[in-house]
């Protein structure tokens, strides 16, 4: 069998510098090497990118970390995985219920609720911006990065870290007893890629194969219209559309910040703005970010802090057919596609100019804390803090593009959390030997999620862009429109509420830094669980033994040799405050492909919850458990550190939706009883290679994660259910990420190698006579008859082995580093190529399948290692659900590279100068991918890892920079 390996790579000499820390000195120091666990980030190292969202700084510098980025658009949602996925991605609500809690400064962010998905015919997108609402950090104020996945540890957080454990950002911390000013600046470009366009004559060449061997009289009648007339410029001209949809495009960013005081007092101030953009598609973000932080020392013992943080995110999106065409809930004729002559497609573009999309998100966050010391001992702390985004979408499209219907639409939803923490502790050590120390606390959370959506056809004409209402309050049309038809106006809204009470203890000892013994127990109410099932607790064990002072004092070449195990369980809110209701009424009118009327014949009305999904009574908590042991080690004078951890976590009790009462019209109702495994290996690794005596040193670093899923329980004790509308299996002792597909083993020639049973029943599909041309499906259970008994569970969406391996060299003020990204063990469902093959049940249909993009005239894949099958074929030759386009989707990326020079190391730098640290860098992302998978970036997949080709790419980016210190 052929691999083909494809290295994507870029001539240009010029790497790329960015925004380095924006709050230490930019002076470079002679490197040294912590100890740490694989949980821990080096972000000033990480700063020296442009990364435009936490996600993109997480990939590869943490184990067990893997993040999904489905398209390279700048500022789009992104998911997080830690340590593998206790949820089967059955829909999009899954990735946003499955996604870890990110917590600034002790604040817990509020991420998007996914209920607007329910009033969504087509669920590519969530409605709104749509904005990845982790781009609005700066990363640059950013001072460490843990994530805790311990539950040792995470434990602390409550049911905020079921999902793997935690992610913990800290700000830096205001100066004491100077000024300090710092500016950040840096400019670059994005370079556009090289794309192997197509035109009709090479869409015509590769149908005609087809045609020629199995087309009838009557199937070559119905060939499109496009592809028929050879003189037709627009479609058999220059295929040069690239020209206008990919550009090289600028990006800067600049951060300044101020920051002074004393022990008694001290305050930071930062602001920043980031342009971050893609070549693709005029896709770009811009950032506004704002941050003040001040602490306070009024009395002795006294402590009082605060921060506050304001962000303003404006991005431009992708124009996608598929994507305006499922806001619009309207398919148009698609029968002739873009053409790919750059005449013709700017006539369309020009058009769409006309046209609006307004996508904006705001969030502000900040807390107020009180620390309180009493005596030596005892302490009590208090925290108030909120978290609060908006976002907001105002879209239009003309008249021109859609059959003479104009479309309006306008979105404004938010996400609120309030919360107080107050804990006492009491800390004391006896003997010089004996420490312990016992803390108890409570906290509230209060979450609250709301939108406003509606949207509008036919307006008068294209200059009325609004929809504007009739605002006298004491006029009869009050709040009517003034220029849409009524009759064409659809509102909506929803909103979901939360509240989460929380109380715990905790107890601790150490013995002379040999050994530690904690223990914590939890008591959470959730207002989302069932009245009889309001609380639940949960403890967590911990033991730690230093084997280095136990056993291995004498040994000088280990320097630090920890081992430590625990053990704790987690409690799992419900996604929905539905759940805590039980059995309930909602307005569920809907019908076949219109899944949001709310009334029958112009009367409001409420029924069953037939098709969302039936709630009785009896739903109790889900929760995991996590056993976990890490061995921390330093050797060799600490040129050598070690971070191993082991774990297994088992998912238990969480809710799933089983077929139910079908004759009475339910889709499913939820019941409790599905329980996953997630068991792995978490190995983080950096050295000090060269002596400390050098003047070049040389820092590799590398992180590993492997993991295993297995379901091991179904609802009703069930061993297998058939999910999402038929596309899934998940059966009880496989993994709940694998693909469910028919095994093919090539194509039948001729109609005598088609198996006949010594009954002389011959194979078929589903009852449909298998013929000549058709593919060799793989009968599995020997009954003559492909179905789904027939398919088999292979490969998974998930990497099985993932993590980075980076590496940084210093010169003489000089260092260079880079890092590479890389994923084992993870299949890709090459959809894009599949479509491409169905041409013949895909081509002119009213259908969301039958839509083409402008990059449809582009060849990505090898289209020469497929079957010829028979398009025509009522089996539905080139199906999906088949391991014919499962490829391997592992990778290797060169994610990065840098380059940056010292000035203030320089003997001819004045060293009293006014100017503390001066430095200059140049940065290169994306630079290339290695892979043998055959389609487009195998990174860039959806939640199911299915290759769509709706991705925009991960740009490379070149930039220069400057930063000083004053």
């Amino acid at each position: 069998m052929r691999v083909l390996v494809r290295i994507f790579i870029s001539c240009l000499a010029l790497y790329c510098p960015t925004l380095l820390s924006g709050q230490d000195t930019a002076k470079l120091h002679r490197p040294q090497v912590r100890v740490t666990k694989a949980d821990s980030i080096s972000v000033e190292r990480e700063n020296a990118y442009p990364y435009s969202s936490l996600h993109q700084l997480l990939k590869g510098n943490a184990a067990g970390v893997y993040i999904q980025e489905p398209t390279g658009e700048q500022g789009a949602y992104s998911s997080i995985a830690l340590r593998g996925a206790a949820i089967p991605f059955i829909s999009g609500k899954d990735i946003y219920e499955s996604q870890p809690t990110v917590i600034l400064d002790g604040i817990p962010l509020i991420m998007d609720h996914p209920f607007t998905f329910d009033i969504q015919l087509f669920g590519y997108n969530h409605l709104g911006p749509n904005t990845n609402l982790l781009s609005s950090i700066d990363l640059n104020n950013i001072e460490k990065i843990e994530v805790v996945k311990d539950f040792g540890r995470a434990a602390m957080y409550g049911p905020r870290a079921v999902n793997g454990g935690v992610i913990l950002l800290t700000t830096k911390a205001p100066v004491v007893g100077r000024r300090r000013i710092s500016f950040n600046t840096y400019f670059g470009m994005v370079q556009r890629p090289h794309i192997y366009t197509t035109n009709a004559k090479f869409e015509n060449d590769f149908r005609q194969r087809f045609y020629d061997k199995y087309a009838t009289t009557e199937q070559l009648q119905t060939y499109p219209l496009y592809l028929r007339d050879s003189t037709n410029d627009a479609y058999y001209g220059p295929s040069n559309w690239t020209d206008l949809y990919f550009k090289n495009t600028p990006v800067y960013g600049v951060n300044a910040s101020l920051s002074s005081g004393t022990d008694r007092a001290n305050f930071m101030f930062a602001a920043g703005n980031q342009r971050s953009a893609n070549t693709a598609d005029n896709s770009k973000m811009d950032r506004y970010n704002a941050m003040f932080e001040i602490n306070m020392v009024p009395l002795k013992g006294l402590t009082i802090s605060s921060m506050i943080s304001a962000s303003r995110l404006e991005r431009t999106r992708s124009s996608w057919l598929r994507d305006r065409f499922a806001e619009m809930q309207y398919l148009p004729d698609l029968s002739s596609p873009l053409p790919p002559n750059k005449n013709y497609y700017g006539q369309y573009l020009n058009e769409f100019q006309k046209s609006f999309d307004d996508n904006k998100t705001n969030e502000v966050n900040g807390c107020f804390k009180v620390n309180v010391k009493l005596g030596d001992s005892w302490q009590v702390n208090s925290m108030f803090g909120f978290d609060y985004n908006e976002g907001l979408r105002d879209l239009f499209y003309p008249s021109t593009l859609l059959e003479k219907v104009n479309y309006l639409s306008n979105y404004f939803g938010y996400n609120q959390r309030v919360f107080f923490n107050n804990n006492i502790q009491y800390n004391h050590t006896f003997n010089e030997k004996h420490r312990i120390s016992v803390e108890a606390g409570e906290g509230f959370q209060a979450d609250y999620h709301r939108y406003n959506y509606a949207y509008a056809y036919k307006g008068p004409n294209d200059l009325i862009r609004i929809n504007l209402l009739h605002s006298d309050i004491l006029k009869n049309e009050y709040l009517s429109p003034k220029s849409f038809n009524h009759a064409l106006i659809f509102s909506f809204l929803d909103k979901q509420r939360a509240r989460l009470l929380s109380f715990y203890g905790r107890a601790a000892y150490s013995y002379n830094d040999q050994l530690d013994l904690s223990v914590l127990f939890r008591a959470d109410g959730s207002s989302s669980a069932q009245p009889d099932n309001w609380w639940l607790y949960t403890p967590t064990f911990t033991a730690g033994v230093n084997i280095k002072n136990i056993w291995l004092k004498e040994q000088n070449s280990i320097n630090v040799l920890k081992l430590q195990a625990s053990w704790g369980r987690i409690g799992r809110l419900m996604p929905d405050d539905r759940f805590g209701e039980g059995s309930q009424y909602t307005s569920d009118m809907s019908f076949s492909n219109n899944p949001v009327r709310f009334s029958y014949n112009g009367f409001p009305g409420i029924s069953r919850a037939y098709s969302s999904g039936y709630i009785g009574y009896g739903i109790t908590w889900p929760y995991a458990d996590q056993l976990n042991v890490n061995l921390t080690g330093a050797f060799l004078n600490n040129k050598l550190q070690v971070s191993l951890d082991l774990y297994n976590k088992e998912d238990h009790n969480m809710l799933l939706g089983v077929p139910f009462a079908a004759e009475y019209g339910y889709n499913f109702r939820y019941k409790n009883g599905m329980d996953v495994r997630n068991r792995g290996v978490d190995l983080g690794l950096k050295a000090s290679v060269l002596p400390a005596t050098s003047a070049l040193q040389w820092i590799p670093g590398i992180t590993l994660n492997y993991n295993k899923n297995t379901l091991l329980a179904l609802p009703d004790g069930r061993d297998e259910l058939v999910v999402a509308n038929g596309s899934k299996l998940l059966r009880v002792g496989h993994a709940i990420d694998q693909y469910w597909v028919l095994e093919n083993n090539g194509i039948y020639n001729r109609d005598g190698e088609i198996p006949v049973s010594a009954e002389g029943k011959r194979l078929n599909y589903k009852g449909i006579a298998l013929q000549a041309g058709d593919p060799r499906w793989k009968d599995k259970n020997g009954d003559f008859i492909i179905d789904d008994k027939d398919k088999v569970l292979k490969g998974h969406v998930l990497p099985v082995i993932s993590g980075g391996f980076n590496s940084d060299f210093y010169w003489r003020g000089f260092t260079m580093g880079f890092s590479f990204y890389y994923t084992l063990g993870r299949k890709v469902m090459n959809a894009e190529v599949a479509d491409r093959f169905d041409f013949i049940n895909k081509e002119g249909k009213i259908d969301m399948s039958a839509v083409k993009e402008i990059t449809f005239w582009s060849k990505v894949g090898n289209y020469d290692k497929y079957p010829l099958y028979n398009p025509w074929s009522t089996v539905d030759a080139y199906r999906i659900d088949q391991d014919l386009f499962l490829e391997n989707g592992s990778f290797l990326k060169l994610r990065n590279l840098s380059l940056q020079y010292d000035l203030t190391s320089a003997k001819w730098w004045n060293k009293k100068g006014k100017i503390n640290g001066l430095a200059i860098y140049a940065t290169a992302t994306n630079l290339f991918t290695i892979t043998p998978y055959t389609g487009g970036d195998p990174e860039l997949v959806d939640f199911n890892g299915f290759d769509t080709g709706y991705s925009l790419p991960l740009s490379r980016t070149y930039t220069i920079g400057l930063k000083m210190d004053l």
